[in-house]
């Protein structure tokens, strides 16, 4: 029997235009770059990016160091590229816009009304949590929100997963999980024993930068294009 279901943040319920945010603040420092140069460059660096390698760095520091290697796909580099790496984390949050994709607000609301428990497992910082779910009106859905330094360890370490299912008094084979993320999230999840659901969606609006939406799935991968194609998911898991 379900009795809960987690899901992860960025492009799983929330979407942004990051490319949009890092172009703005550059501007207001005189570094002018079209969108497309932009975008790239955010795509080439944050899969060369090695989020592992720098787990246990302040928020700010981390950013930083993410934000240097992007500048650098950008033909920035030395002291004035880390200067505007850290001017871009300072200032993030005075310029980023998070939406919440259409289907995800009611989708919640039944979820609630059939008296499962929700939770966020997210790659993200508590910081970017507590920015981020509350500017968004999902504040309300949630009984457990973990991010990567709620325990030290990102998706798809079992640590970030196990604590969600501990502070909900869960066990792992009672809870699904949603992410669109095939190796952080969907494998990660199955690895410790949740129920894997991956997250393709259609829409146009977001802008799936840093997602691995190219990866040959497995064929017995289970998909859903919309949240709300999670109730049929759950309607096929009951007893």
């Amino acid at each position: 029997m379900i009795k809960a279901v987690l899901f992860d943040l960025g492009n799983t319920l929330v979407y942004s235009h990051p490319e949009e945010t890092f172009q703005e603040i550059m501007a207001k420092h005189g570094v002018v770059k079209s969108l497309e140069d932009v975008r790239a460059a955010l795509t080439q660096g944050n899969e060369e990016f090695d989020a592992e390698r720098h787990e246990g760095l302040s928020v700010h520091a981390f950013y930083t160091q993410w934000n240097i290697v992007q500048l650098k796909h950008l033909g920035l580099t030395g002291p004035k590229a880390r200067q505007l790496a850290e001017s871009i984390d300072a200032l993030w949050w005075k310029f980023a816009k998070f939406y919440v994709f259409r289907d995800v607000k009611r989708t919640l609301q039944q979820l609630r009304k059939m008296r499962l428990q929700l939770g966020i497992v997210t790659g993200g910082f508590e910081e970017d949590i507590e920015m981020i779910v509350p500017s968004t009106g999902l504040g309300e859905f949630f009984d457990v929100l973990v991010g990567a330094n709620t325990t030290g360890k990102r998706k798809p370490h079992p640590g970030a997963f196990k604590h969600a299912l501990m502070k909900l008094g869960v066990s792992a084979g009672e809870t699904v999980f949603v992410g669109d993320n095939f190796n952080n999230d969907y494998l990660g999840a199955q690895k410790v024993g949740l129920i894997p659901v991956l997250i393709r969606r259609k829409s146009s609006s977001a802008q799936r930068l840093f997602t691995d939406s190219c990866l040959k799935l497995p064929p017995e991968t289970r998909i859903i294009e919309r949240l709300d194609q999670i109730f049929g998911v759950l309607r096929q898991l009951s007893p």
